[in-house]
């Protein structure tokens, strides 16, 4: 009965405490609560995906450990082979002890129990105890099956959670962010460069001819075409800048620790690489782009003042032949 109840508070615990954890954070109160109900010495949780082999463990004392590797060996069929639980004696005499060990801690008796994730992930819960610690017993079985059951449920609301934080900041077509997150980060990165003394470049970019491109193929080669362009500038820039979508065909960069001249730069490294670049039914050269560079503080101290500058060098790039970087040398002259 006292088993029952322990049990019970340990699972309303974790329910109490679900919403708003990380991955990490819910591997990493599994393992203690697994623990805890059983009294082990160690405990490890293994998940295996299509891509990867994800283990998070911690033992008795002993500061939490993750490692993530690629999916490859021999090893996963083993974590996989078996849909209930299983209990070993004593892991030194088993073949199968380095699949199913816990780093930092020589394991005598363990209780492996299956984890399901939809069909997305598949795996074990496994806790350890020392050589010689009595052997695990059924009600420790059904005590960390229920936890798996909690685990299985706590994973998947949190990629369901996560998926859907992803759909709010990004732009359904382009698959980078949206208008929406455009704005409160670039609020965002003004405030930190004003805090630091630090400048802040934008760029705002516009397709250029892509209503003739649409005449000729539709628009949703064009659509095509404007996801490829995004994904184009993602992959030219660094991983702490941002490119997000801000109207019909255009863009806006935010580069944060960058003044006019790595602005500028940045420009035309992404108006090359679209010039150079083979859209599907239009020759090379043919699909290009026109950008507009702004500079915090010179050229806006907010973010509306920063775009309209960034607005107005794209009108000129576009009066001046398209295909082109406007708003650098001309605005620091």
């Amino acid at each position: 009965m006292l088993a029952r109840e322990h049990l019970l508070r340990t699972l309303m615990g974790l329910s109490r405490h679900a919403t708003g954890r990380s991955r990490a954070e819910i591997l990493s109160a599994t393992i203690d609560a697994a623990m805890r109900l059983t009294e082990a010495d160690g405990a490890s949780v293994v998940l295996v995906t299509s891509r990867q082999v994800e283990r998070a463990w911690r033992t008795d004392g002993t500061a939490p450990g993750t490692e993530t590797r690629p999916r490859g060996s021999g090893d996963e069929r083993l974590l996989l082979d078996s849909d209930v639980p299983r209990t070993l004696p004593d892991l030194r005499e088993s073949r199968h002890r380095v699949a199913y060990a816990c780093p930092g801690l020589e394991s005598g008796p363990v209780l492996l129990v299956p984890v399901r994730v939809r069909e997305a992930e598949q795996g074990h819960l496994a806790v350890h105890r020392r050589p010689g610690a009595p052997r695990f017993q059924g009600r420790d079985a059904r005590s960390l099956v229920l936890l798996c059951a909690w685990l299985a449920a706590a994973l998947d609301g949190a990629r369901l959670a996560s998926d859907l934080e992803k759909l709010a900041v990004t732009d359904d077509l382009t698959q980078v962010y949206n208008y929406r997150y455009l704005k409160t980060a670039l609020r965002r990165e003004i405030k930190r460069a004003g805090r630091f003394r630090q400048q802040l470049g934008i760029l705002m970019v516009d397709v250029d001819n892509l209503k003739g491109y649409n005449d000729r193929n539709g628009h949703i080669r064009g659509s095509f075409l404007l996801k490829e362009i995004a994904q184009l500038f993602a992959r030219q820039v660094r991983s702490w800048d941002l490119v997000a979508k801000y109207g019909g065909d255009e863009f806006t960069v935010i580069l944060p620790q960058t003044g006019r001249e790595g602005t500028d730069i940045v420009g035309e490294r992404l108006r090359a690489a679209v010039e150079a670049q083979a859209f599907p039914l239009a020759e090379r050269g043919q699909i290009t782009v026109s950008l507009g560079v702004a500079v915090f503080p010179e050229d806006g101290d907010s973010a509306t003042t920063l775009i309209e500058a960034s607005d107005r060098a794209l009108y000129q790039a576009k009066r001046r032949g398209r295909n082109r970087v406007e708003g650098g040398e001309a605005q620091a002259a």
